[in-house]
């Protein structure tokens, strides 16, 4: 009778000893997974308010501004890979890190490092292609400059010619792939701009481009309204918050 007893009793042991040590798994689970969605939720949080500090320096001009905060962007970018999150990071945070450079390169006036910047993956983004038109457009514009200064008429209508062609395409694609010409001003202004030969050359003789991202108004005129362009959408607004507002990225904050 004793032995069975402790027989019974051992195999009571054991199912308790069992339960014991699946709720005590259970809970290191719990703990983990608490731990890492902290851990997750904080660096998010970093890392959109770097992504913000970036977005508003782009709009204001701020190469200097911009450049930190695509530093500090860089270094959430480690911070994830450090912790095996590589794969969230690409996939949901830094799907447009080419775009921010193209960004900042355009900010400090190196068109020619926009161009060398690999923006194949961001064909189907109008913000690409936009950029790419800029980029292309200044570096021309400066060329027509020197161009014209020799009064090398030959040369200015080769540029005048890449200019309707290859600019031109440019924002061609940015207005096909973009939201509208409602949300999309600046894409669709350019376009219609190196569309029209006359407005392209006015555009290039202009001793400098102004505003900085819209190439310059159709009649070859400023028309300033409180240091804006009438009817200018801020550029290249990158937060996905901003993109919803312009419907998926677009000219709203254009650029």
């Amino acid at each position: 009778m004793n032995a069975l007893l402790k027989i019974e009793g051992g195999k009571m042991s054991n199912k308790v000893g069992g339960k014991s040590k699946f709720w005590l798994g259970v809970g290191l689970v719990f703990v983990f997974l608490s731990f890492l969605a902290s851990f997750l939720a904080s660096d998010v949080s970093k890392f959109y308010g770097h992504l913000n500090k970036f977005s508003y320096s782009v709009r204001n001009y701020d190469h200097d501004e911009a450049k930190l905060s695509l530093a500090d962007m860089k270094s959430d970018y480690n911070s994830f890979v450090a912790w095996k999150m590589q794969y969230f990071a690409d996939k949901f945070l830094f799907k447009e890190a080419n775009l921010r450079e193209a960004a900042v390169a355009i900010l400090a006036e190196d068109y020619e490092k926009v161009e060398k910047v690999n923006l194949k993956d961001e064909e189907n983004n109008h913000l690409a292609s936009y950029m790419l038109g800029i980029a292309k457009f200044k570096a021309l514009h400066a060329a027509f400059q020197q161009a014209m200064a020799k009064n090398d008429k030959k040369q200015m209508d080769t540029i005048l010619g890449l200019v309707l062609e290859e600019v031109r395409s440019d924002f061609k694609k940015c207005v096909e792939k973009g939201p509208g010409p409602g949300d999309n001003f600046n894409c669709s202004f350019n376009y219609d701009l190196t569309s029209d030969p006359n407005s392209a050359k006015k555009a290039l003789m202009n001793q400098k481009s102004k505003p900085k991202y819209v190439l310059g108004p159709p009649d070859g005129k400023e028309k300033a309204e409180d240091g804006k362009e009438k009817g200018k959408k801020e550029p290249l607004g990158l937060t996905p918050n901003e993109k919803k507002e312009a419907g998926q990225g677009g000219a709203k904050k254009v650029g």
